[in-house]
């Protein structure tokens, strides 16, 4: 695929995010272009088209692949993998959300229950008020989490949609 100047600097920019985010900038990198792939491309021209070695495309799209964020096509008569992204920003976001939540939320909340069962054995109440307050934080995140993967993308789209003016009505009140 030739690359525009637009999509070159997408790809930089979305492999600069991607760092901010705790991705790696070539996986960001490797996803932004994928993301703009009118067609599923194999590794070899993901290395060409973004001058990266095979061993870091390799590693990224195994990264994509365990986000979800990616899929393997076969092509007859050629042995090789393609690779397409999922193109549905609102299902790329679910997506990451679960594997975000599945990574990080889970070992914080087996955590913070560990340490508010401590803090209550031992009487502190000040660190059982700080439990409590950061255990419904991660209920809360969980919760939002497991919706999104229970019901349809359309309808995790609009309650994103609607959150800020739902906010507002709430506000309001």
């Amino acid at each position: 695929m030739q690359i525009t100047d637009t999509q070159k600097r997408f790809i930089r920019r979305w492999g600069e995010m991607g760092t901010r985010w705790g991705i790696a900038r070539s996986t960001a990198m490797v996803h932004g272009y994928l993301y703009l792939c009118r067609v599923a491309v194999n590794a070899e021209d993901i290395c060409t088209a973004l001058e990266l070695a095979r061993s870091n495309v390799s590693t990224s799209l195994k990264e994509l692949e365990q986000f979800r964020l990616i899929e393997r096509e076969s092509k007859p008569g050629d042995r090789r993998t393609f690779y397409i992204a999922v193109s549905d920003v609102w299902e790329m976001a679910r997506r990451i959300l679960e594997e975000r939540r599945r990574r990080e939320t889970e070992g914080a909340v087996a955590a913070v229950n560990e340490c508010l069962l401590s803090a209550k054995e031992e009487g502190d109440d000040f660190t059982v008020t700080r439990m409590e307050a950061m255990q419904e934080l991660l209920s809360t995140a969980e919760n939002v989490a497991d919706a999104a993967r229970r019901y349809p993308t359309s309808l995790f789209r609009k309650a994103a949609l609607m959150g800020g003016k739902l906010l507002g009505l709430i506000a309001k009140l």
